[in-house]
């Protein structure tokens, strides 16, 4: 099995990713830490231990980070998560607590005692994993692949028309991260927004003989609404987050490019993910961009995992 810890903001997407790795057979899920994103920081650590103790996950341990990014004041996403993150599906609360102790310092120290090396899934804004980084550059030696579900290179962003909200939210963290010399492997707009998954297969979800498939379908039903609010024709919802847990389970599942990387922290363009995506000047390339999905694959997989 990999071990994997996975950093992150539920957030309706990140709840699938979280179901979808507790349940996986081949992803051993070592801790959940968590970051203010689509939620503030005590709602989305609130909603990582409601979603891991209803997929009978609670021994899984919940730390939760930082609540600000590095340099800037918190962007949420209310209009698409809600106010706490999970807006429009209610689960019941975790008897679970997060552990004591900072997430910066939980990544580092399970880093650091790994006997093998830990794939580190980054579903939210980057700035645990930047912290961690900064104080602790040796943990770099102990990560096998560094996920991330961030940018918009080829397509446009959905926060403004060059930024994907998780680097929006932290541009300096996600410059820190992306130029960390990891193997890093961005799961970017450019294929979440073709992975979709349709209203009839949310639908099979909802009527699944599972729990957490019944909740999966729940989730996504309301995160497919807020889609249809501003792109009524929308067939679905993409399930940006859960492709990265997704393509560790299937790594057929996704097709990368390897191109030079760099993130935009000015003005307009704060978040930009730019990219010599051409090779026409000549850097060397530090990023493994997504390309191309699956989708048909993806959609399957999630029933299969879950339903």
């Amino acid at each position: 099995m990999k071990n994997i810890l996975i950093d992150c903001d539920p957030g309706h997407d990140d709840a699938i990713a979280l179901l979808m790795a507790a349940k996986s057979e081949e992803l051993n899920l070592l801790g959940v830490t968590t970051v203010a994103g689509n939620c503030r920081l005590d709602d989305a650590t609130r909603n990582a231990l409601d979603v891991l103790d209803y997929a009978d996950a609670a021994y899984v341990p919940v730390y939760a980070g930082c609540g600000k990014p590095l340099m800037r004041e918190p962007y949420y996403a209310p209009q698409i998560h809600g106010k706490r993150g999970l807006g429009g599906y209610d689960l019941p609360a975790a008897t679970a607590k997060a552990r004591e102790g900072h997430a910066v310092d939980f990544i580092v120290n399970t880093l650091r005692n790994a006997e093998e090396q830990v794939t580190v899934v980054a579903i939210g804004p980057l700035t645990n994993i930047a912290m961690a980084f900064s104080i602790a550059p040796d943990i770099k030696d102990k990560i096998d692949k560094l996920v991330i579900m961030g940018g918009a290179v080829r397509a446009p962003g959905n926060v403004t028309s060059a930024a994907e909200f998780n680097c929006y939210c932290d541009p300096e963290a996600a410059k820190i991260v992306l130029e960390s010399g990891c193997d890093t492997w961005l799961v970017a707009l450019d294929v979440t927004m073709q992975a979709l998954v349709y209203g009839e297969e949310i639908a099979k979800l909802k009527k699944s003989g599972s729990k957490t498939g019944r909740m999966a379908g729940g989730l996504l039903d309301h995160y497919w609404a807020r889609y249809q609010e501003s792109d009524p024709g929308i067939k679905g919802c993409p399930v940006h987050d859960a492709l990265c847990i997704g393509w560790l389970m299937d790594q057929t599942l996704v097709e990368f490019e390897q191109v030079h990387i760099d993130v935009s922290i000015d003005s307009l363009t704060r978040g930009e993910t730019v990219s010599d995506i051409n090779g026409r000047l000549g850097l060397v390339p530090n990023i493994h961009l997504s390309k191309t999905v699956d989708r048909d694959r993806f959609s399957q997989m999630i029933y299969a995992v879950l339903g």
